[in-house]
C-alpha cells in the first residue's frame, strides 16, 4: 500500500475530530512524554521501605565506563569482605581498575588462542560468528568477574585507583581494540607459514606488549602491597607484602564457585530447564545460564537476601524508569491511555530484539507481604546523587518483565534444578539473548 495525500487528509480529519488529542499534543510537546504521563500514585505506592534489607553501604560510580558487571560483583562480596576485615561496609572500596586491567588482557589472550585453534579464519566467518566482537571491550558477565577474582585476587581501591582513562574508557577501548585486532591479522597471515610453537611464542610477545600498553594507561597492577587500616575498634592493622590473591584468600570467604546463573528468557528459541552458553564471549570461564520460569529466580533471590547476601542481577532498565524518584514500575507511564500504545510483553520484546539485558545491578532488599514480593531494593553503580541514595525501588512487575538473570548460591535451588546444572549447555551466538 502507498500512502497518498488523501490518506493524510483523512488521518488529520479523524485526529482533529477528537478534542482530547489536541490537549494531549499540547501537553506532551510542551512538557515532554514522561513529565506528562508520569503517574504520581505509582511513585507514592512504591515507598523505599523493605522488611528484608541489607545494611546501608556506599555507592560505586562507574562514570563513563562499562564496568557495571564488576561493580555488581563487588556489591555482592563487599559485605563478606568488610565483615572479615572487621570494618564498616561503607568504608570498604575495591579496585575495579585492577579487575578491568586483567579482563582486557585475558580477552586479548583468549582471542589470540581462538584464532590459533580455528580451522577457518576467513573474515566472513569471523564476522558471522562474532568472534572479533569482544577484542578490547570492557563489557562482561558474572563468570568473567568470578574467574578474574579467583585467578588474580582483589585489591583495595587505594592501591590501584582509577585513572582518567579508566573512568572514561572510549579512548583506551578504541586504541587497545585496534592493537589486538592488528595482532589477530598478523596471526592469520602467519598460521600457514610457521609452527604452532612459533605462533604461541608470537602470542606471548603480543601479550607482553598488551601488558605494557595497559600499564601505561591504567597503571601497573601491584604484585604485592603493604595493607594498613584501622578496624571498627580503632585497632591498627597491617599486612606487609600481601599479594592481591592472598588478600582475596584471607578476606573473601564466600565460595564464588558455588554461585550459578539462573535466568528467565521466554524466547522462541529458548526452552525452560535447559542450559545455554554464550558461544561468542570467550574468557577464562564460559558464560552459561539455566533458563527457568521467573518465580524460581525470585524464590532463590529472597532466600539469599534473607541470609544477608546480595544478589547479582542482569536487567533491561531503559523503560518505565524515573531516576528522580528511583522508581522502576511498568505502570509508571500510561502510554496506552494517552497514545493508544500497548507495551510489548517480555516474550515479544525478546523475539523482536527490542529488549535485552544491558546492565547489571544488585538486589539488596525486598518487601514481602503474604509471602509475595511487592518491591525490591536495587543497588546501582552510578553514585548516590540520583534515585534513592543511588538505589532503585523496583516494583515486582518490573522484575517479571525486565529481569533476565540472577546469580545465586546453588544451595538456594531445588534438588531438581541442581541436577539440571549437570546437563550439556546449548551454544548460541549472543545478541543479549
Amino acid at each position: 500500500m502507498e500512502i497518498k495525500l488523501e490518506n493524510i487528509k483523512e488521518f488529520s480529519k479523524k485526529y482533529n475530530s477528537n478534542l482530547t488529542n489536541k490537549i494531549i499534543e499540547n501537553a506532551i510537546t510542551t512538557n515532554g512524554l514522561e513529565n506528562t504521563m508520569l503517574d504520581r500514585n505509582i511513585i507514592i505506592e512504591n515507598q523505599p521501605i523493605f522488611n528484608i534489607e541489607l545494611p546501608e553501604s556506599s555507592r560505586y560510580d562507574q562514570k563513563d565506563s562499562y564496568k557495571c558487571w564488576i561493580y555488581a560483583g563487588f556489591n555482592v562480596i563487599k559485605y563478606n569482605v568488610a565483615q572479615n576485615l572487621n570494618i564498616d561496609v561503607k568504608d570498604l572500596k575495591l579496585s575495579s581498575n585492577y579487575i578491568s586491567f586483567f579482563d582486557r588482557l585475558e580477552k586479548a589472550n583468549h582471542l589470540y588462542n581462538e584464532i590459533l585453534e580455528l580451522d577457518n579464519v576467513d573474515f566472513e566467518y569471523l564476522e558471522k560468528e562474532k568472534i572479533l566482537d569482544q577484542a578490547g571491550e570492557e563489557t562482561g558477565y558474572w563468570e568473567f568477574f568470578k574467574s578474574l577474582v579467583l585467578k588474580y585476587g582483589l585489591l583495595p581501591y587505594e592501591y590501584m585507583p582509577d585513572t582518567k582513562e579508566s573512568i572514561d574508557v572510549d579512548r583506551i577501548t578504541t586504541i587497545y581494540t585496534e592493537k589486538v585486532l592488528k595482532d589477530v591479522i598478523k596471526l592469520i597471515h602467519l598460521k600457514e607459514k610457521v609452527s604452532k610453537q612459533e605462533l604461541e611464542h608470537e602470542i606471548e610477545k603480543y601479550l607482553s606488549e598488551d601488558y605494557e600498553i595497559l600499564s601505561k594507561i591504567l597503571g601497573e597492577p601491584p604484585a604485592n602491597f603493604n595493607y594498613v587500616y584501622k578496624d571498627n575498634k580503632g585497632k591498627y592493622c597491617e599486612y606487609r607484602n600481601i599479594t592481591p590473591i592472598e588478600f582475596k584468600d584471607k578476606f573473601l570467604t564466600l565460595n564464588l564457585k558455588d554461585f550459578v546463573n539462573i535466568g528467565n528468557i521466554p524466547k522462541h528459541n529458548k526452552e525452560y530447564n535447559k542450559i545455554y552458553r554464550r558461544d561468542n564471549y570467550k574468557h577464562i570461564e564460559e558464560s552459561t545460564l539455566l533458563n527457568l520460569p521467573i518465580e524460581y529466580l525470585k524464590d532463590a533471590s529472597i532466600k539469599q537476601l534473607k541470609d544477608g547476601i546480595p544478589v547479582y542481577m542482569g536487567i533491561y532498565v531503559r523503560q518505565f524508569r524515573d531516576k528522580k524518584s528511583g522508581i522502576l514500575d511498568t505502570r509508571l507511564f500510561d502510554y496506552n491511555k494517552t497514545l493508544g500504545i500497548k507495551s510489548l510483553t517480555k516474550e515479544e520484546g525478546l523475539n523482536t530484539a527490542r529488549i535485552k539485558m544491558h546492565h547489571f545491578m544488585t538486589l539488596t532488599g525486598v518487601h514481602i507481604i503474604d509471602d509475595k514480593p511487592l518491591r525490591w531494593k536495587v543497588e546501582d553503580s552510578y553514585g548516590d546523587k540520583e534515585k534513592v541514595n543511588g538505589c532503585y525501588i523496583m516494583n515486582d512487575n518490573y522484575f517479571d518483565k525486565y529481569v533476565f538473570d540472577v546469580i545465586v548460591d546453588r544451595k538456594y535451588l531445588s534438588d531438581k534444578h541442581i541436577e539440571l546444572l549437570n546437563q550439556e549447555p546449548i551454544d548460541y551466538i549472543d545478541n543479549a539473548f
